[in-house]
């Protein structure tokens, strides 16, 4: 390998080194304050990264963290994309939302900081509009006056719903089993919902 791009590659895995310390500590700092309430220098002391190199990298916090939420938009966006399964079959749905829930497991606790400090839910309304790009969206198909436009709402709202509580509680389901749940909630969603009241009791009132 000629010596350039030996220290062009020496260089990028020591970029992303620096880099994954500090969003570390970041991470770390978040679970014990808000990110008004954190130091450059006080986050740079605990990643063990000079002030300087941090302001190479950022302008300052809030710019680290809008540029965590990008890196992050653009990993699920590369997920979502590998995906070239019909939605409109229990099995293709399944291998959709399965892709979906192994990505949240593997980036758990980026997933977990994104959920806490996109404040403003932009991250969030930019993974809903990639969604629509599988899913169909209904506003598309039916006017201003047909309750059935807010469809897509539903299942992209159902689905973000299941996926935090599934992490909140350890993950103990299987993505693939979880998935497909998703899958026929989607798919025969009434059906199965009057399958699953059928069988409830509600609590004896004390």
């Amino acid at each position: 390998m000629p010596a350039q791009k030996r220290r062009m590659n020496n260089t990028d895995r020591r970029v992303k080194r620096t880099k994954k310390a500090l969003r570390d500590a970041l991470f770390t700092l978040l679970e014990q304050k808000s990110i008004n309430e954190i130091t450059v220098t006080e986050l740079t002391t605990l990643a063990d990264v000079n002030r300087a190199t941090f302001y190479f990298y950022y302008t300052d916090l809030i710019d680290m963290l809008q540029q965590i939420q990008a890196e992050a938009y653009d990993a699920f966006k590369n997920t979502i994309n590998q995906s070239n399964s019909s939605i409109s079959t229990i099995e293709g749905f399944t291998e959709y939302a399965e892709r979906i829930l192994n990505f949240c497991k593997d980036h758990e606790t980026l997933f977990n900081f994104i959920v806490k400090n996109d404040i403003n839910n932009q991250l969030y309304k930019l993974v809903q509009q990639l969604m629509l790009t599988n899913i169909p969206n209904s506003k598309d198909i039916f006017d201003e006056n047909n309750p059935a436009r807010y469809c897509s709402n539903f299942v992209l709202t159902a689905m973000t719903g299941i996926v935090i509580d599934w992490m909140d509680e350890g993950m103990k389901i299987p993505p693939h089993e979880l998935a497909e749940c998703c899958a026929n909630i989607y798919i025969n969603g009434s059906y199965k919902t009057k399958q699953l009241y059928s069988t409830y009791k509600a609590p004896e009132a004390e």
